[in-house]
This record gives C-alpha cells, structure tokens and sequence, in this order.
C-alpha cells in the first residue's frame, strides 16, 4: 500500500474489518507510524475523540504520519551511511 494521504487515512480511521487487519498486517511500518503520531496528535480542531474527528483532522493526521515516515527513512539513511 502506498503511503498516502487517502490510505492513510482509510487504515487509521476505518471500520475494523477483516480487510483492514489484514492490511495492518501486510503494512507494519506504516501502522507504527500511525500508533507513535496518535500517541501526540492534537487535531486542529480540538476535538478528543477521533471518532469524532473532522476530516481535516484526519487529513492533519495523515500528513504527520508521512512526516514521520520521511523522519525515519532520513534516519535509515544516516545509519547506513554511517555503516560504510
């Protein structure tokens, strides 16, 4: 699954279905991504619980998961580098 904005946002925020766990399961990075950004996310609108959230907050989600994304790939890259 490509990391993106839309499929970010339909793994985090969808329905628990055999589907999604299944595609949980096929992307670990990206759901670790997802479980450390939610432990710090504060939506723009300030609301608590993310059943509740807007879809700019949801979309403010997901583009702090490709940042977080990004962050660990320059950190893989800085320790290979290193590597050699």
């Amino acid at each position: 699954m490509k990391p993106t904005v839309g499929n970010i946002i339909r793994l985090w925020f969808g329905a628990d279905t055999p589907i999604r766990q299944y595609k949980v399961k096929l992307n670990p990075e990206l759901w670790a991504a997802c479980e450390r950004v939610s432990q710090d996310f504060v939506p723009p609108s300030g609301i608590l619980l993310k059943e509740n959230y807007r879809k700019s907050d949801k979309t403010s989600f997901a583009r702090a998961v490709l940042e977080e994304l990004d962050q660990v790939d320059e950190e893989a890259e800085e320790h290979v580098g290193l590597a050699h």
